[in-house]
């Protein structure tokens, strides 16, 4: 009997598994690619100024050694070998857009990159008199819970929900300008209002530099979900961020609260409409628990300038990326979507 056939066949089969398991790789890798977290970390302090490492993350670098004639040594080494391995940092990735720009920048520019974290809370960790209460769906529910914890920001928040974001300059030493707007199903856009820097945040001090993050609002505090227009249906919140070098407003334009966007603020708003931002998320960082150095890093950015993340800290969740001129403002936009639960509430409110 002639096996060629046979064989032909089965060399036929194997090629075309092969052929169809490059191209279901490749058009999974087409929309996106991974990069490693701590190379957008460099500019944070490598260690606390007193040394060793600051995050519950921290490396095995530092480690103790067993003083000498000590009767326990064994024990002790076996000790620290356990707590270098707690220790050690997990390997984190972004996942960002396929052409997110990799290298250094063209001649001439350079990166600004922007990180930030959004924490959901649940009402009785974070209770507001005139918050209601959220509604639970699908995209909701996992939220409820009684520990500060990561969402990505496209994530659906609905109406009565609590969040806390976290802004970290990653790049350089600046100062930091946010905006807020709502858009609405029709398309349109609410009025814009500066929510920082405020008097009531550190005394209005907004120069932000990697390692210290900016929370909004002050630590222990958060922002409820919820329209200021009654009679449209919310979709979405804008948040656009401005990072400047230099100051853009003096001390005596800021006031308590937030205020509607001041005239020298007024033209970054169409420019982060339409600037390009590339952006990225952490693989594995969505869902969870803020840790003990991030709530600590919100809390010293009232009192003190000094960073206090360092490289072996969580990185942000997210991570935004624009290229401008050396020197130039730069302007980011974050969206913060609504879910169906919040989009009810706000038609039920315009009836």
């Amino acid at each position: 009997m002639n096996s060629k056939p046979r064989e032909t066949n089965i060399c036929l089969w194997l090629l075309i598994v092969l052929i169809c398991s490059t191209c279901s790789i490749t058009s999974a890798q087409e929309g996106s690619k991974s990069i490693k977290s701590e190379e957008y970390l460099a500019k944070r302090p490598a260690e606390t100024p007193g040394g060793g490492g600051a995050g519950s993350f921290a490396n095995d670098s530092k480690a103790k050694h067993p003083l000498a004639g000590n009767r326990n040594n064994s024990n002790q080494q076996k000790s620290d070998k356990t707590s270098q391995i707690r220790q050690k940092a997990p390997p984190f990735v972004y996942i960002v857009d396929k052409d997110f720009p990799e290298g250094p920048p063209p001649r001439n520019f350079e990166y600004v990159r922007m990180g930030m974290t959004i924490w959901r809370l649940s009402p009785s960790q974070c209770p507001i008199p005139d918050c209601p209460l959220p509604k639970t769906s699908a995209d909701s529910s996992k939220g409820l819970v009684d520990t500060a914890a990561r969402v990505d920001d496209n994530v659906p928040l609905n109406n009565g929900e609590r969040v806390r974001l976290a802004l970290e300059s990653l790049a350089q030493t600046a100062y930091v300008y946010i905006i807020d707007r709502e858009r609405f199903d029709d398309g349109s856009m609410g009025e814009g209002f500066l929510i920082f820097p405020t008097k009531k945040i550190d005394s209005a001090k907004n120069w932000a530099q990697p390692g210290q993050q900016i929370h909004l609002p002050r630590a222990g505090g958060c922002f409820c979900v919820k329209s200021r227009n009654s009679q449209k249906v919310l979709v979405a919140e804008v948040l656009t961020v401005v990072v400047s070098r230099t100051a853009l407003l003096r001390a005596e334009e800021i006031e308590m609260d937030a205020i509607p966007v001041p005239t020298k603020l007024i033209s970054y708003l169409a420019r982060g409409d339409k600037q390009r931002t590339f952006r990225g998320f952490l693989n594995g960082g969505s869902g969870l628990a803020q840790t003990a150095q991030e709530q600590n890093a919100g809390a010293k950015g009232l009192i003190d300038t000094a960073p206090v993340l360092t490289q072996n800290d969580l990185p942000p969740q997210m991570l935004y990326q624009s290229l401008v001129p050396i020197g130039d403002v730069a302007v980011f936009n974050f969206s913060l979507q609504y879910g169906t639960a919040g989009k009810r509430a706000a038609q039920n409110r315009s009836q």
